[in-house]
């Protein structure tokens, strides 16, 4: 508006300018022979054509003044109603997606009950022995659907409370979170037979610990589920006093990715390339690390390794979002 208005100002004064001076022949008598033959002589304010000068340049003035006062005040009255719009859009919006967050994690708590009763129903006869031979299969595979659920309702749940932004800071340490994760992920680090190196310095974060540990664990579980058998997996904390920030780093072996894949990984349900055998995940482990790495004012970004596999380096600020 601003930008707008002082342009047609100076087209404006210009074309005044331009118009009073080709008029001004037909206001200002033509100076006879003898003023003419005088004209080194400077002209007197008493002289036709001083007082036309006089005039232009008051005209000029005040139409200037009088444009720039009122484009003023039609920026100042446009810039208060785009904020009031713009304000009464975003809250709508804001409105929209709280009441969207708060459906997917209240449909994901009520949906837990049902399936935690239906995995007691599928595991306690398999226990018992309960089932015919025939029929275990098919009961260890919707036992297997069944857990699949559970794990997407999880990561739906701490996708909405990630995204919200309520927290509860507390402190914690991303070190003994991944010492925590990688005890929980031990069986299948074994089944695959791979090598971890971890470089566990202290690295304190103050935020939400059970969101921070759903982003540790999900970011260990994506470098093994991902991973090849007898490959790597190198896991790094430290803290960096200068920035106030706490880093993590994981990388591990597995499918060769290129660039677009690597920054498609964040979007909800994106996939990546499972090793063969391997449990299809869910598509949101990394969705929900970037949704709570974003509620903890921190940074995250993933790179694909030129041998294979995935490096993601997180950084979370040492204190608390809310000071």
């Amino acid at each position: 508006m601003l930008l707008a208005g002082g342009v047609l100002l100076a087209l404006n004064w210009l074309s005044v300018r331009q118009v009073i001076g080709a008029r001004g022949q037909s206001l200002v008598p033509l100076l006879d022979s003898a003023q003419t033959a005088t004209a080194s002589v400077p002209s007197t304010p008493s002289t036709p054509a001083h007082a036309f000068d006089s005039f232009e340049s008051a005209v000029l003035d005040d139409l200037l003044l009088r444009s720039g006062i009122a484009l003023v005040l039609l920026t100042a009255c446009a810039a208060f109603l785009g904020r009031r719009l713009a304000g009464r859009s975003i809250g709508r919006l804001e409105r929209a997606y709280a009441a969207q967050r708060v459906f997917t994690a209240q449909a994901s708590h009520e949906l837990r009950t049902p399936l935690t009763l239906q995995r007691t129903a599928l595991e306690v006869p398999l226990a018992q022995g309960r089932v015919p031979a025939d029929l275990r299969p098919a009961l260890h595979q919707a036992l297997a659907a069944t857990t699949r659920s559970e794990e997407l309702i999880s990561s739906l749940l701490a996708l909405a409370t990630g995204e919200s932004g309520t927290l509860h800071p507390t402190g914690t340490d991303l070190g003994r979170l991944v010492a925590s994760a990688l005890t929980d992920v031990g069986q299948d680090i074994a089944a695959l037979c791979l090598h971890v190196r971890s470089d566990l310095a202290p690295a304190p974060v103050e935020g939400d610990a059970p969101l921070l540990a759903q982003l540790v664990s999900n970011i260990v579980i994506n470098a093994v589920r991902h991973n090849v058998p007898h490959g790597q997996v190198h896991i790094a904390t430290r803290h960096d006093r200068a920035d106030g920030r706490s880093r993590l780093i994981v990388s591990n072996t597995g499918a060769v990715l290129d660039d677009a894949t690597t920054a498609d990984l964040f979007t909800p349900f994106r996939r990546g390339t499972p090793r063969s055998g391997a449990p299809r995940g869910s598509g949101l482990g990394l969705s929900v690390v970037k949704a709570v790495t974003d509620a903890h004012r921190g940074t995250v970004e993933a790179q694909c390794r030129a041998g294979g596999g995935l490096e993601v380096r997180v950084a979370l600020p040492d204190r608390s979002v809310s000071a």
